[in-house]
């Protein structure tokens, strides 16, 4: 509701046509239910078309619940998207998101691409509100007259990012007043700082609704630091984590070029990279 008050109160340009597009992902029962007919009726009411997808698989064994919702949202938004005839998906990102994300990639070990955090632009997907803390964001749907709804797993302190939301940013801006500014400052440096390094030419990786495909001839152009780079944000970004994944798991999806199709890399959290005709495929292991 956040960003679709940003929206209509600061309206970027005159000729920007707004739609408005939720994802049910069958976790959260009638809380769930409640949240897609308040934004449905919401859409309405404003006038704008209203679009929803509903995730009918469910996270197998071993997969995280997070990097499942994850990549099943985007995919989801993407077939939304390409069926609306629009041309962008803007997402709600904020900048204590992106101080969350740089924290936790800090602490899992990580490069100046895993420093950039949350891109502001990814493909079809930007991310308008990165420079706004949550608190501007639901001032701005309150402005509006908007409702805000929150998600109540947002306050499970089972997953590992809610703890760094509730506890430990909370802890450190008490203790270094602007410390999630500053994170978010340190992304955006690290973000201009690995453009010059990232690999040039056309995406080689497309989000599908079963997984991440790279395009074997694509990645053939380009050298190994650069495709082992291209693989381990593909996966960061369709899993939202790298967790458990090592150099020797990255090389050997990166192998899979050269294999023959049938070939399969096993991946922790329940993923696995595979050779297909001409791609690459790398998303949650597919049983026997």
């Amino acid at each position: 509701m956040g960003l679709l008050g940003l929206f209509l109160s600061a309206r970027p340009r005159p000729d920007l046509e707004l739609g408005v597009a939720h994802v049910h992902h069958n976790l959260r029962g009638e809380e769930a239910d409640r949240d897609l007919r308040a934004v449905r009726d919401l859409a309405r009411s404003l006038g704008l078309p209203f679009a929803s997808s509903r995730l009918r698989s469910r996270p197998r064994r071993g997969e995280s619940v997070e990097a499942w919702a994850r990549a099943g949202r985007y995919a989801a938004l993407e077939r939304l998207r390409v069926r609306g005839g629009w041309d962008l998906v803007a997402t709600a990102h904020s900048l204590d998101d992106q101080a969350e994300t740089v924290l936790l990639r800090i602490a899992r070990g990580t490069g100046l691409q895993g420093l950039a955090g949350i891109l502001p632009r990814s493909g079809r997907v930007v991310r308008p509100a990165l420079g706004l803390t949550g608190e501007e964001l639901r001032e701005a749907a309150r402005g509006c007259g908007l409702p805000y709804l929150e998600d109540s797993t947002n306050a499970d302190r089972r997953f590992l990012r809610n703890r760094v939301r509730r506890e430990v940013l909370p802890a450190a801006e008490a203790a270094l007043p602007g410390f999630s500014r500053r994170l978010a400052a340190l992304a955006r440096l690290a973000a201009e700082a690995a453009g010059g390094a990232s690999p040039k030419g056309p995406p080689v990786a497309v989000l599908e609704a079963d997984g991440l495909y790279y395009e074997c001839a694509a990645l053939a152009e380009w050298s190994d630091g650069e495709g082992l780079a291209a693989l381990r944000e593909g996966i960061r970004s369709a899993r939202g984590d790298l967790r458990g994944l090592t150099e020797r798991h990255l090389r050997a999806l990166w192998a899979l070029r050269t294999c023959r199709p049938g070939a399969v890399v096993p991946l922790p959290g329940g993923w696995e990279g595979s050779r297909r005709e001409r791609r690459i495929r790398i998303g949650p292991r597919r049983e026997p």
